[in-house]
């Protein structure tokens, strides 16, 4: 994994010396919020579990120096899952099944962004092609594999904090829901993810008004 992200973030700095159109690279760490819903076919039933904390990291390149539109391309992992909890009446028990999933994800973003004076607010929107890692389902109807390639949608909103300099400082907050593709499928059982991730992130920006991020106004 370490690898992949090392990969990764050589190849967008070696694109920085060569092309002019990419504006910054950066990266990203956070925490992730997730839960699933299982769809039972027969019978017909619809199961929501609870939701468990993970972590999630990028590295990304933002592409375009446009002032409202530009377009992010980044490479992330996720943790994603479900808390199962049973419970019994008799005897009157209760416990808890931990379902876990790791994700190595491409996403791809149209960035909307307005400068203001000391921050740059942003709306992200596209695509994420989600490759899974690893599972580890202890619910019992789940028996076979997840999917390990699927598309699902991402809609995120950020802000960007002014400063001088070539490095600078945003927060960012995404939803993730599986409403394009399921991420488990079977005749008996289909399975969907959702993700609210948090998260901060710095990157670098290698074109810059004056090797700053201030708004220009024009009186």
């Amino acid at each position: 994994m370490k690898k992949l992200i090392f990969i990764a973030f050589f190849i967008l700095t070696f694109l920085g010396g060569k092309a002019q159109f990419l504006n910054s690279i950066g990266i990203t760490g956070g925490v992730s919020y997730s839960n699933q819903k299982f769809f039972f076919r027969d019978p017909s039933e619809v199961m929501k579990k609870k939701h468990k904390w993970g972590f999630n990291g990028s590295v990304f390149a933002e592409f375009f120096s446009h002032d409202y539109v530009r377009w992010v391309s980044e490479i992330q992992y996720n943790q994603k899952g479900s808390k199962d909890k049973r419970t019994f009446t008799d005897p009157d028990t209760s416990y808890t099944l931990r379902n876990k999933l790791q994700y190595l994800t491409w996403n791809n973003y149209l960035k909307v962004r307005y400068e203001l004076f000391s921050v740059i607010p942003y709306v992200l929107i596209g695509p994420r092609l989600e490759y899974n890692l690893t599972q580890r389902m202890q619910s019992p109807e789940v028996t076979g594999k997840f999917l390990k390639l699927h598309v699902s949608p991402a809609v995120g909103a950020g802000v960007e904090f002014v400063s001088y300099g070539q490095i600078k400082f945003f927060v960012e907050a995404f939803f993730n829901p599986d409403i394009i593709q399921d991420a488990y499928i079977y005749p008996e059982l289909h399975i969907r993810n959702k993700n609210i991730e948090l998260r901060v992130g710095l990157k670098y920006e290698f074109i810059s008004k004056q090797h700053c991020n201030t708004p220009d106004y024009i009186e």
